[in-house]
């Protein structure tokens, strides 16, 4: 059984959440479920090599929150130097510098922050870390597409996938040979399952 007055907190925080969420990130946040002691979150940057991109990230708080920090998980795959790409752990220094007065509101906004802003003095993933910025434009972008990236592949993001063909910067090619010289073949290609006229 939760202790009384965490869960109260708790639930506090996911009340604040449900009635700002949207209108304190701009839209680009929302929850997708809650538990007893989680909340899971959608993010949609709208600026940045993520942008227009949707990652799902889970917040789980302990019994003794907010005294103690929420673990969080990135459940999507995301190409980011703060974010561990095999367990979707971060590194935020909210986090790292935790107090109780902070909110999960808080934590959704460092979020979005720092993914729009990677922090190469802390970075917590040798597979992401660029400090090139043209080339993490560019691995991001084929992370999202789900073509391989250092040898490792990671399902599309449905979300770009479908911005990307929108505005025909899909970027296709399983060699990142193509990369090196500084350019990133993109067509146009069709990510549903079909066409209406078929």
């Amino acid at each position: 059984m939760v202790h009384s007055a965490t869960q109260r907190s708790y639930l506090k925080d996911i009340q604040q959440l449900y009635r700002t969420i949207e209108a304190s990130t701009d839209g680009q946040a929302s929850i997708l479920s809650v538990d007893e002691m989680s909340v899971m979150i959608s993010l949609q940057p709208k600026s940045g090599n993520n942008a227009h991109a949707a990652f799902n990230v889970e917040i789980k708080c302990p019994v003794s929150y907010p005294r103690d920090r929420p673990k969080v998980t990135f459940t999507s795959p995301i190409f980011h130097p703060n974010i561990n790409n095999n367990s979707g752990g971060i590194c935020l220094n909210l986090l790292s510098e935790w107090l109780s007065c902070y909110s999960l509101l808080d934590v959704v906004k460092s979020l979005l922050y720092l993914i729009d802003n990677p922090n190469f003095d802390e970075a917590n993933n040798s597979f992401a870390y660029l400090e090139n910025k043209v080339l993490l434009a560019k691995k991001t972008m084929r992370v999202l597409a789900g073509l391989p990236v250092n040898g490792k592949r990671f399902a599309p993001n449905k979300s770009w996938c479908e911005w990307a063909e929108a505005h025909g910067c899909l970027p296709v090619g399983e060699k990142e040979d193509d990369e090196e010289n500084g350019e990133v073949p993109a067509v146009c290609v069709d990510v549903g399952q079909g066409s209406d006229d078929e």
